[in-house]
């Protein structure tokens, strides 16, 4: 009686693993049946499709590897990652790294069982949107017109997006904050980005920040509503914030907005831009993360097919544009193919 009893409670408990955020396996080697959840941006969102193709695709591959996609933004995922919540995440760069560290005033305390698989999956750009009658074409100038007391109508991201620290990193490098404009008589009105073009369509605004990727829908409408100017950042600021936040820095190439990317700007214009990086819990088996990143990695050109955003991972350097630590089943897979000593 008590064999069968034992037996019964065992299985009870396997069965609880199995369908738990994380997944169970019983060797190093063997791969186990494993049911995950990938936690990404909001349904029907492009973060949500991103992931739902490619989860598609790894089950396809390996049957034992079911991934379930999940509603989720880039600054709660690191964190849903560091605590096991999920297995999987959509991340970006700059947030991972400060959950990892705990940065305030984004996060109190570190997350520090957030790993990664690899990057790029889609990049992202800081457009800083200008009214052409507004006469200037730098960040640098708009910061020297708060310095000089001159009120400005801004519209930003709302607060508690992952789009608001770095737009405040961008204002502090240049010397000015939220409270200098307003101190200068401007208005800040932060907004999702379908309000902040009708606040700049409506002229309530001259100056938008967003971060979005290209080409930006949003932006492109502001630009046929308005004449308008996209404001350079300099070459000093985007290596800056690379270095404290792990964005992408202009030795890459990829810190410019290309010339004809919307109406009214034919040159190139440097903008500071961000990586989005695949997260996993530190608590999922080296061999269910280099399963994983191996079936993406091997079908590399299906991958690119199922989302255009895949298009900026590369595996062979996948390894070295994250900015969290590596899982040991993405160091096993990198080191595998000779794409990392």
């Amino acid at each position: 009686m008590k064999k069968v009893t034992s037996l019964a409670t065992l299985t009870l408990a396997l069965t609880a693993l199995l369908f738990c955020g994380l997944p169970m396996t019983t060797s190093a080697e063997e791969l186990q049946p494993t049911t995950m959840t990938w936690v990404a941006g909001g349904v029907g969102g492009g973060w949500y499709a991103q992931a739902g193709g490619l989860a598609r695709l790894i089950t396809e591959k390996e049957p034992k590897i079911i991934l379930k996609v999940v509603p989720g933004g880039g600054v709660v995922n690191p964190v849903r990652i560091s605590q096991g919540k999920d297995g999987l995440a959509w991340g970006v760069t700059f947030v991972d790294k400060m959950a990892l560290e705990g940065m305030e005033p984004v996060y109190k305390t570190p997350n520090p069982n957030v790993r990664a698989l690899g990057g790029i999956f889609g990049i992202s750009y800081i457009h800083i949107m200008a009214a052409a009658d507004q006469k200037i074409t730098t960040m640098a100038e708009l910061a020297d017109m708060v310095k000089a007391g001159k009120a400005v109508n801004v519209a930003m991201p709302m607060k508690g997006t992952s789009d608001l620290p770095l737009v405040k990193q961008i204002l502090a490098f240049y010397g000015i904050s939220f409270e200098a404009i307003e101190k200068a008589g401007g208005k800040i009105q932060q907004a999702v980005y379908a309000d902040m073009i009708s606040l700049y369509k409506d002229r309530h605004v001259d100056y938008v920040f967003t971060h979005l990727a290209l080409p930006a829908a949003a932006i492109t409408e502001m630009a046929m509503s308005r004449k308008s100017t996209l404001l350079a950042t300099s070459p000093e600021c985007i290596d800056t914030l690379s270095k404290q936040l792990g964005t992408i820095d202009t030795a890459s190439g990829k810190a410019v907005i290309k010339g004809g990317t919307y109406e009214g700007n034919p040159d190139d214009i440097p903008a500071v831009p961000t990586a989005a990086e695949l997260l996993v819990s530190k608590d999922v088996p080296e061999i269910v993360a280099y399963t994983i990143l191996k079936i993406i990695g091997d079908n590399i050109q299906e991958v690119y097919k199922i989302n255009n955003k895949n298009e900026t991972f590369d595996p062979k350097t996948g390894w070295s544009l994250v900015a969290v630590p590596l899982h040991p089943g993405a160091i096993r897979y990198y080191k595998e193919k000779g794409y990392m000593k």
